[in-house]
This record gives structure tokens, C-alpha cells and sequence, in this order.
């Protein structure tokens, strides 16, 4: 991407114009993972339900988790509670471990004070199931629910 020409260039090299870019970039794991030998094909490959690699009490979530869920915020937030109470029970010696169960909720921006929802459930079934949530303005309350829960969490605020 060059600023000056405010042109991308996608992964075919062929420039685009545009006036506002909103980009993600490619999702991969960080060189060091690669270094190390733990990855595979770009990522890290995982027991989809404990996290677990093949790494004795070696655990990967996020991004470079090869989990079968999307590289979101909420999958990583459900892909730790797995793995943190699998620690736990391991160092307490006891306890229930709860395992990942591939399900979030996301959020969509429509303007005009309407918020859309998709949620998605990845493992309960055969296949990956989904529910759509038209865009209203009462779905608003929902997402700063969603939001305020997280803050308050994670940050205590």
C-alpha cells in the first residue's frame, strides 16, 4: 500500500483507487512461530476442542490457532476460558475443564443507529450453524451489553 499514490496493491499486484481503506491483513503466525518448528502450513495446529498442540502443556489461541473458527476477538476470548480452566485444573490437580465450544456473536454497524447480528456456532453440530439477525435499532442495547460485559471483565471498568 503506498499512502502517497493511494493505491493497494492486492495480492494479484493490481492497483485499486479508492478515497477511505479499511484493511485486514493477512492473518499468519508471527516468524518466531515458524522458526520454532510448531507450526504447519501458516499455522499451529491444535486439538480444536482443548487447545492443546502437540507440545506437551503447549496451548495456542488466536490468530495462530488452527481451530476451525474464524480469527475473531470473541473465538479467542471463548478459546481462553478453555484453556485457562484447563490450567487450573492442572495445577489445582482437580476441577472441571470446560472445552472450547466454537460459538460467538458478532456485531454489524448499518448506521443510523441500526446493529445487525450474526451468531455462529461451529461445533455443536454435523456442521457450523448460524443465525442472522435483521439490523434495528433495539439490537443496539445487545451490543453494549456485549461491550460494557467485556470492558467490565477484563479491564474492571
Amino acid at each position: 500500500m503506498s499512502a502517497h499514490s493511494r493505491r493497494p496493491a492486492g495480492y494479484d499486484f493490481v492497483e485499486m483507487p479508492f478515497d477511505l481503506f479499511l484493511g485486514v491483513p493477512k492473518h499468519r503466525v508471527p516468524p518466531v512461530v515458524l522458526e520454532s518448528g510448531m507450526s504447519e502450513n501458516g499455522w499451529i495446529p491444535v486439538n480444536p476442542r482443548t487447545l492443546e498442540t502437540r507440545y506437551e502443556n503447549a496451548y495456542a489461541v488466536g490468530d495462530g490457532a488452527n481451530t476451525g473458527t474464524p480469527k475473531a476477538g470473541v473465538f479467542a476470548e471463548g478459546a481462553a476460558r478453555a484453556v485457562a480452566s484447563a490450567l487450573i485444573a492442572k495445577l489445582r490437580g482437580s476441577g472441571d475443564i470446560v472445552n472450547y465450544n466454537g460459538f460467538g456473536t458478532c456485531y454489524i454497524e448499518f448506521g443510523a443507529g441500526r446493529i445487525g447480528k450474526v451468531e455462529v456456532d461451529f461445533f455443536s453440530g454435523p456442521a457450523p450453524t448460524g443465525n442472522y439477525y435483521e439490523p434495528s435499532v433495539a439490537l443496539r442495547a445487545d451490543k453494549e451489553t456485549f461491550g460494557s460485559s467485556r470492558r467490565s471483565r477484563w479491564f474492571g471498568l
